[in-house]
């Protein structure tokens, strides 16, 4: 299984943050991970470098939660037996997250969800249910700037379309709930973010929308 980290041209912060937080374990060096970085208009094609265990993708779309995933639709289509966690760049890993992931039973998996409700499109996915998925993820490629705003919209509208929608989709060890902090500036960037925790994958997830999940849960 390959990580695969979506990010955009500006979210450097972030994926440093990330990045970091995964190196300070040996486990780090014994996964091929993909950053998948959205925002490069001007590029004619997607560019590919390598470091390391690294690839990095830079993309001349910036589709939101889906860059990542339209990205490995379009370069790794012929990998149908390969998974890929995938995660967004806003995350940071605990102590046990190397260990969870290592363990998790990949044998016919097509998708894994780390929430009953909201995954925020974070989990498993195998390259064959990428692959199925061809029509709606190409229906969410936007390759111009001006359209970011719309595309958002979509993309909440349409979270977890995959695990929703795939009839063997899986939820990682039953998990129903968050637990999260109170506001915090995590980043030092003047934005106000809460802290949600996924302990059936050690992983926090550092949310700038959360005012959105507050007023659905006090409309539900």
């Amino acid at each position: 299984m390959k990580i695969v980290i979506n990010s955009h041209i500006n979210g450097t912060k972030a994926l440093s943050h990330l990045l970091n937080s995964m190196k300070s374990f040996k486990e780090y060096s014994d996964y091929d991970i993909i950053i998948v970085i959205g925002g490069f208009y001007k590029l004619l094609n997607y560019k590919i470098m390598k470091d390391y265990n690294i690839t990095y993708i830079f993309c001349n779309h910036n589709s939101i939660d889906f860059t990542g995933l339209i990205a490995l639709l379009e370069l790794y289509y012929e990998n149908n037996n390969e998974h890929y966690l995938y995660l967004h760049d806003t995350c940071s890993i605990g102590d046990n997250f190397y260990n969870k992931i290592k363990s998790i039973n990949l044998v016919n998996v097509t998708s894994i969800k780390i929430n009953k409700n909201f995954s925020m499109n974070i989990g498993i996915y195998s390259q064959s249910i990428i692959n199925n998925f061809k029509l709606f993820l190409l229906s969410q490629k936007n390759m111009d700037k001006n359209n970011c705003i719309i595309f958002k919209k979509s993309g909440v509208k349409n979270e977890d379309y995959i695990f929703k929608h795939d009839r063997n989709n899986i939820l990682l060890d039953n998990y129903d709930g968050n637990l999260h902090s109170l506001p915090i500036d995590y980043y030092k960037t003047g934005t106000m973010r809460i802290v949600e925790y996924y302990p059936n994958i050690d992983l926090y997830k550092i949310k700038a929308n959360w005012t959105e999940l507050m007023d659905y849960t006090l409309l539900n």
